[in-house]
């Protein structure tokens, strides 16, 4: 078995990841055109190397939480944007803004047809802060 990735996709992971993981994700594959395919086991080694060096941010843990519901970003949805923007800006700033990423919530769950209850929305958001602060996403 094995994983196909496009070098956009490791690009966009290497900005948070440390210095070398692009390169090593590269050697550790094989390259053809714009994807990348790892084996099943070169996956599972950059895997245990990596994360464990990242802390995960806000935005990380709020899609961890929202996948365990069944909610995940898609293609046409700006979720993973949104998320990577809460983990560059920090704890500090997401904590000053529970009401923007709340709106942010509750818009991307009018586009998809979702209920939305904005203290079930804010519980989410804060128990995410939460997460980051603990670095934990389990």
């Amino acid at each position: 078995m094995s994983k196909t990735f496009t070098i956009t996709v490791i690009q966009n992971v290497a900005k948070h990841r440390p210095e070398g993981y692009l390169e090593e994700v590269l050697s550790s594959g094989t390259v053809e055109g714009d994807k990348v395919t790892l084996t099943d086991e070169a996956y599972r080694i950059l895997v245990a190397k990596y994360r464990a060096l990242v802390k995960p941010g806000v935005g990380t843990e709020l899609k961890a939480l929202l996948s365990k519901v069944g909610i995940t970003a898609s293609h046409t949805c700006s979720c993973n944007t949104k998320a990577e923007i809460m983990n560059r800006q920090g704890i500090a700033w997401c904590e000053k803004n529970v009401e923007t990423i709340c709106d942010w919530l509750q818009e991307e769950a009018t586009k998809r047809k979702l209920p939305f209850v904005r203290l079930a929305g804010k519980a989410l958001i804060h128990m995410a802060i939460r997460r980051a602060k603990k670095g934990t996403n389990k």
